[in-house]
């Protein structure tokens, strides 16, 4: 059986070409409701090199050599031990005048234990056209993304988390050399060891284009009782403190730092659009925000650019807050917590990178800037819509007494909020990839509308 996927794409054919082969390419590609997971690091392609996927929930290994590049015009993948009778995937690319081409997948494969297998073939099929719709489409985004001018060098905590990890993949494939901060010993190239508790500066951090501060412990990893706050608090103030004066001693300081932050900042406002001229809140999560924005203030000393993202929760499929609503509405209600008119502020993970890659190059960009989506909604309608997005579903009330009964002191990261807007974003001419509610979840969902496609087709041929 074999399998065509074709879209127009902007940009050279040779451009295209390179931004495939670069590090980080193959994880950004892999849509996040798919049972297939990268193993290991995400380094680049090579002629000749052997990948390993993991085919879940059965953890099968798949291992893919790469082999037949043509310099700007194509390579092949094939499987070299697997779950598949055969597979064989050519990435091709065709010039279409001087600033488009065309980006070209062919796969020829064969489905084990056939002819029983057949029966599996139209959900199968259904399945590779929504995964190609979202690798074309997800090309064509991920190379829309702000950059830098020129390739520079970037030091990313926080790696190995949801945001981390797809910020060191778009950094990667846009030519930037990336460093990882880890607090384990060095095992791979571009990682650098890094104690949150040492202002010791660390020479490997010299002359940095710019530095992305994204570690901090899970707000959702713990019951959020004393022990779990005294975490979070020291994760984000404390670690940032000491990293900061480590920084602020080297010779050549990075050009900019940017820092996460939460809209937590707001505390819990039920009413009125929270901008960044509005006050801190004064629960705990707020205090944490101000004392974490502030622990980067000593940075301006010494000229470093300072840029404080007030991130709202992250619609992904990688992690946070929408996974358990996607894996609930498919097979049943969705549900709202007692009226559902918790205040919601959400944005996409594309535009969060977009705001992170907006910060690092354009100079405007100082101080704090809400890192949100321009329409902010409710947490019930939140839910309402994942439902409407993957088929309609109806939605069930779940008694606020009782949500605060089973989850404790965490409940009130669900029950309280606020409707941020990204005033300071928007005056700098920012514009969001998705601006709705809607749009973000279909992407996000893989739940795509024909008319928000680009040119291409799919076309299947049977042997």
């Amino acid at each position: 059986m074999r399998f065509r996927a074709r879209s127009r794409q902007p940009g050279t054919a040779q451009k295209l070409y390179d931004w495939h082969l670069r590090p980080g390419a193959l994880s950004l590609l892999t849509p996040p409701w798919e049972f297939m997971r990268f193993r290991g690091l995400d380094e680049g392609l090579r002629d000749g090199d052997l990948r390993q996927l993991q085919v879940t929930p059965l953890y099968l290994s798949w291992w893919a050599r790469h082999r037949n590049f043509q310099e700007g015009r194509t390579f092949e993948d094939f499987q070299e031990r697997g779950p598949l009778q055969r597979w064989s995937h050519q990435h091709s690319f065709f010039s279409d005048g001087a600033e488009d081409c065309w980006l070209v997948d062919e796969i020829d494969f064969e489905l084990p234990l056939a002819p029983l297998s057949h029966v599996v073939v139209p959900i199968l099929k259904q399945q590779m056209q929504t995964m190609f719709r979202f690798r074309h489409l997800m090309t064509q985004l991920w190379r829309s993304l702000p950059q830098p001018s020129r390739p520079g060098r970037y030091a990313v905590s926080g790696a190995s988390g949801v945001l981390g990890k797809a910020l060191v993949a778009v950094l990667g494939t846009a030519g930037h050399q990336v460093l990882r901060l880890v607090r384990r010993p060095v095992t791979a190239p571009g990682e650098v060891f890094w104690d949150p508790h040492s202002e010791l500066p660390r020479p490997e951090l010299e002359g940095l284009d710019g530095f992305i501060h994204l570690a901090g412990k899970g707000i959702l990893d713990g019951n959020f009782g004393p022990a779990h706050r005294a975490e979070i608090d020291s994760s984000r103030a404390q670690a940032t403190a000491c990293l900061c004066r480590s920084l602020a001693g080297l010779r050549k300081p990075p050009a900019v730092f940017v820092s996460a932050s939460g809209i937590g900042y707001y505390g819990h406002r039920p009413e009125g659009f929270c901008s960044e001229e509005v006050e801190a809140g004064r629960d705990f999560l707020a205090q944490v925000c101000v004392r974490w924005e502030a622990a980067s203030q000593l940075l301006e000393a010494v000229g470093t650019r300072r840029v404080c993202l007030r991130i709202a929760p992250v619609l992904t499929l990688r992690g946070g807050a929408l996974p358990p609503l996607y894996w609930s509405c498919l097979a049943a209600p969705s549900w709202r917590f007692g009226d559902g008119n918790q205040p919601f502020s959400w944005i996409s993970l594309e535009d969060t990178l977009g705001m992170v890659l907006a910060a690092l190059s354009q100079e405007q960009w100082s101080g704090a800037v809400n890192c949100c989506a321009p329409q902010p909604t409710t947490l019930g309608a939140c839910a309402r819509e994942v439902g409407a997005v993957l088929g309609g579903r109806p939605q069930l009330s779940f008694p606020v007494e009782l949500a605060r009964l089973a989850m404790g002191p965490r409940a009130s990261i669900f029950l309280e909020g606020c409707f941020g807007v990204p005033e300071r974003a928007l005056g700098f001419g920012y514009r969001f990839l998705h601006s709705d509610l809607a749009s973000c979840l279909r992407q996000a969902l893989g739940c795509y509308r024909e008319e928000r496609a680009p040119e291409w087709s799919f076309e299947w041929f049977a042997e």
